[in-house]
């Protein structure tokens, strides 16, 4: 073979042999990319999803939590203060419909509207059947010695007011203290009411409520007192949160149990129909 010939084929050849090494190295670059590309695409999306992980996952549990303490029979633990009271922490009474209206007297202890962990009675109640007749609240503290009727009160809480009760053997110096609190401007729509119907459960004598809330103490605080206030005040679930005492009640003896409510007016938006009709 003539010796151009021969060269030019080596030079065929090593052509060939660098274009295919070039489209080797092509072909490693353009999968090297892709594994760039790959790997940050996937990273990118790994830190998405963290991203969207640590703001749904809390929320989710916050929602969980709060949805948690909204059931009937969630037990809170007792704060500091609390502790301190005696007190067991608020608890969520079983909740009954609204303006179940009596005007006949109701043994409470029979009822089930109120807290019966360990086994005590519903009393003092935190809703239910009550009488078409709240207690007034130009006077908001109610002692024993006037017999106050339950019955009323709770037509309060329906209202959105807090209760606090007490039974004869709350020392009198607290009985006293409560009666500061009840005249107190800033707790204006907090009743105090003896329960003259025997000793409130569980060795408890003074006891907040708001609608289907119960909370049990031994002493009296005016952290408890005023944290619960704060809370629980015209509380979501009471079903006529906002609404005033009705109207002409201050002017009823506490002790009694009218058989109809006082005439309606424009002022007093919150009276009720006879007690065989819903509000």
């Amino acid at each position: 073979m003539p010796k151009d010939s021969s060269r030019r084929n080596d030079t065929r050849r090593a052509n060939k042999d660098r274009r295919a090494r070039l489209e080797e190295l092509r072909r490693q670059q353009k999968a090297a990319e892709r594994r760039k590309n790959f790997l940050f695409v996937g990273s990118a999306i790994a830190v998405a999803l963290i991203l969207i992980g640590a703001a749904i996952i809390p929320a989710y549990l916050h929602d969980q939590a709060n949805k948690k303490k909204q059931k009937t029979g969630y037990q809170a633990s007792p704060t500091k203060a609390e502790a301190a009271a005696g007190c067991q922490g608020v608890h969520n009474d079983p909740i009954s419909q609204a303006a179940l209206h009596v005007t006949a007297p109701i043994d409470y202890s029979k009822e089930k509207y109120g807290d019966t962990r360990g086994g005590t009675p519903p009393i003092p109640p935190s809703n239910g059947r009550h009488n078409p007749v709240s207690l007034g609240d130009t006077n908001r503290f109610y002692p024993l010695s006037q017999k106050p009727r339950p019955e009323r009160a709770v037509h309060n809480l329906e209202h959105g007011f807090i209760v606090v009760w007490y039974d004869s053997k709350l020392p009198a110096d607290q009985a006293a203290h409560l009666q500061e609190l009840a005249s107190a401007g800033s707790l204006s729509r907090l009743l105090v009411v003896g329960w003259w119907q025997g000793d409130l459960p569980a060795g408890k004598h003074v006891v907040l409520t708001s609608w289907g809330r119960t909370d049990r103490c031994a002493t009296v605080s005016d952290k408890v007192i005023n944290d619960f206030y704060k809370a629980h005040l015209n509380s979501s679930v009471a079903p006529e949160a906002g609404l005033p005492a009705i109207q002409g009640s201050d002017s009823i003896p506490a002790g009694s149990l009218p058989g109809t409510s006082p005439a309606p007016s424009s002022s007093a938006s919150a009276s009720p129909s006879p007690p065989s009709t819903k509000k």
